[in-house]
């Protein structure tokens, strides 16, 4: 009888110890997770701050741009001359345009983007939703980062232009634009400390009504669903990144320790409490077969 209750009593305080370490594991484990998708979190918001400021700065060379249209007759002034300024003063604005009539005809520039020149904005069916929604609303909209015609990744922001009201009514003259380079604005925003601290990221274009994103950058292969997600949202721009730990938020090493640990605490505890009740009840001989058992 000593014997059997002996080892019913290291099996069930093996399972027991091995149960509470168990759930200390999990325990210990949680909070390690969220320890570091709290620092993974934090890092995206800091990282998105930095991009939606840089953007935002590149956009008052737009709004400038403006300013070379004469809004009473529509002539355009000294627009080589102030967009070359422009763009020294705005190093992430690749190039300047002004598009009468949402007609492209105005670039600088002019080296490199010759494709631009004649783009019917208005007409073409990939660009001119955001463009008659910026005309509608008479406000800056932004449509990218996407590939441009001339190539390159860009972000573009067009600004409607009205001439003084005619009899009350305002007469449209047509977008004032600016081409933002994304992937130096990724980097100007820090995003190359994603992999220098192991991390994976993904960013994307969310367009306007749109539920889906376009042109995904980063690491086409990161896990959304395990990810740490952020929106970058502003008044021109929506965009969603989204942050993985390289080797997952729980490496295999730690979980595979912990797994070892439990295991080795419920076989300890198990031999422990089999050996005390052994030598409590059971007053075997150096021969008895219980106490070769345990030993």
């Amino acid at each position: 009888m000593g014997l059997s209750l002996a080892r019913h009593a290291a099996v069930i305080s093996g399972l027991a110890s091995a149960l509470l370490l168990a759930v200390l594991a999990s325990l210990l484990l949680a909070g390690l997770e969220q320890h570091r998708r709290s620092e993974a979190r934090e890092m995206t918001q800091a990282f998105a701050l930095r991009l939606v400021e840089r953007f935002g700065e590149s956009l008052g060379a737009v709004y400038m741009l403006a300013n070379t249209v004469d809004r009473q007759s529509g002539s355009v002034r000294q627009f080589e001359e102030r967009a070359g300024e422009l763009l020294r003063d705005f190093p992430l604005v690749r190039a300047l345009e002004l598009a009468p009539g949402g007609v492209i005809t105005y670039v600088h520039p002019l080296r490199g983007n010759e494709l631009a020149v004649g783009h019917d904005l208005l007409v073409d069916k990939a660009r001119s939703r955001e463009v008659h929604l910026a005309i509608s609303r008479r406000q800056m909209a932004v449509a990218g980062p996407m590939e441009l015609r001339q190539g390159g990744l860009a972000v573009v922001a067009r600004y409607p232009l009205f001439l003084a009201p005619v009899a009350g009514r305002e007469q449209f003259w047509g977008l004032a634009i600016g081409v933002v380079d994304f992937p130096a604005l990724l980097r100007t925003a820090g995003d190359a400390d994603f992999e220098r601290l192991g991390y994976r990221y993904q960013i994307c274009w969310v367009p306007a009504g749109e539920a889906d994103c376009r042109t995904v950058l980063g690491d086409p292969e990161l896990a959304l669903a395990e990810a740490e997600a952020l929106k970058v949202g502003s008044s021109h721009a929506d965009w969603r990144l989204a942050v993985q730990r390289r080797a997952g938020w729980l490496a295999a090493g730690e979980l595979g320790l912990a797994a070892f640990l439990v295991l080795l605490g419920g076989i300890l505890g198990g031999w422990l409490v089999g050996r005390l009740v052994a030598d409590k009840w059971c007053q075997a001989s150096d021969g008895d077969p219980l106490a070769a058992s345990l030993d």
